[in-house]
């Protein structure tokens, strides 16, 4: 079986208006284990799970510049959503 290598990373809060998530681009040097922390009034996170973002599938999507950084602009929708046990 072929390991995996990749980077964790956090999303604290989506882009609601395209239900989307930004990663910058200088990150998708390797594959993403992404979780997203947003949490709804309750304190229930709105995206449980962790997902998996592939780097050459996330180069694919459109660049837009936030903050002189350059971010993949992922649709949430088109996550890859994976089982992961933290050790």
């Amino acid at each position: 079986m072929k390991e995996v290598k990749y980077k964790r990373l956090t999303i604290r809060t989506p882009i609601w208006k395209t239900k989307s998530i930004g990663i910058a681009d200088y990150r998708l040097n390797t594959d993403i284990l992404l979780d997203i922390s947003y949490e709804n009034s309750k304190g229930d996170k709105m995206y449980p799970g962790y997902f998996y973002v592939d780097k050459n599938e996330a180069k694919e999507y459109p660049l837009q510049k936030v903050h002189n950084v350059d971010l993949r602009i992922i649709p949430i929708s088109e996550l890859k959503e994976v089982e992961y046990e933290e050790s």
